[in-house]
């Protein structure tokens, strides 16, 4: 997933493992720093089955991030992924190997 650092507001949808019915807990961490932030985050569901997230992170320019998404109550693993902060141009992505390669 690619998000712009200069935005502080975030949405982006997802294909979820299962589709949660309890709050969600969203943890992402720095792969530079190996720090882990708790943020806070609300979802729906779209006309296409994906679950839609929003939630509100400061990300650096450049830098990767893994996240993960928990059901708060049985704390099973609804979304696990990387995240690429960039402003660069939007580009096709694919990813071979643990690594981003654009083309």
């Amino acid at each position: 997933m690619i998000v712009n650092p200069n935005d502080a507001h975030h949405v982006v949808k997802i294909t979820p493992r299962f589709y949660p019915t309890n709050t969600l807990e969203l943890k992402i961490k720095n792969s530079f720093k190996g720090t882990v932030d708790a943020v806070p985050v609300l979802y729906s569901f779209t006309n296409d089955n994906k679950l839609q997230l929003s939630f509100s992170y400061t990300f650096s320019d450049e830098s990767s991030y893994s996240i993960s998404i928990n059901d708060n109550i049985t704390d099973e693993m609804v979304y696990r992924g990387l995240i690429l902060a960039t402003t660069q141009v939007t580009q096709d992505y694919s990813l071979t190997a643990a690594k981003y390669n654009w083309k």
